[in-house]
């Protein structure tokens, strides 16, 4: 049996592209669990796998890693990746450098996804086509408190320097 898939896009973007930035930000995630042991490998490789259909799709604006103070909303520390398409001369910085930080071993670490424009203005038949692709289920998120603490500009992942993600890093 044979099968037809299309969709359609409103920027120009390569699954290549796509892979390429996926990577960093996967050696990032592979950092965290290398570092702090959160999850197993498996469930950052279907991290990965849904934030690449989210991309090829254009579905995201941003990918949150964040840290949490156990058992609130309090933020101790987060990296933010936002989708950055047609801008001129974006760096491609290597991924990493992400330090042991004591006050994080127990916190609870969360995967957060902001939602593109595109996504909000998709028909629910093309919504459930991307869900489909998924090997997660991604609900919503409740109110986070960011108070006390300030983001610096951090990483750039881009591969023709017009397309990709900035790394930027919140810290207490």
């Amino acid at each position: 049996m044979a099968a037809t898939s299309t969709h359609s896009t409103t920027q120009t973007s390569t699954l290549t592209k796509v892979v390429y930035v996926t990577r960093k930000v996967q050696a990032d995630f592979l950092q965290i669990l290398d570092t702090y042991g959160y999850f197993a490998e498996a469930y950052a490789q279907k991290i990965i796998s849904d934030i690449r259909v989210f991309l090829d799709e254009e579905c995201l604006s941003k990918i949150h890693f964040i840290w949490l103070k156990s058992p609130t909303a309090y933020v101790l520390d987060e990296l933010q990746y936002e989708v950055i398409a047609g801008s001129v001369g974006l760096a491609d910085d290597r991924p990493g450098g992400i330090q042991y930080q004591d006050n994080l071993v127990s916190a609870d670490f969360r995967v957060r996804i902001t939602y593109s424009s595109r996504w909000w203005s998709l028909p629910q038949s093309e919504k459930e086509t991307v869900l489909k692709r998924l090997s997660l289920s991604w609900g919503p998120g409740g109110q986070l408190d960011y108070s006390g603490g300030k983001w610096t500009a951090d990483k750039t992942y881009s591969l023709d320097g017009k397309d990709g993600l900035t790394r930027s890093r919140f810290t207490r």
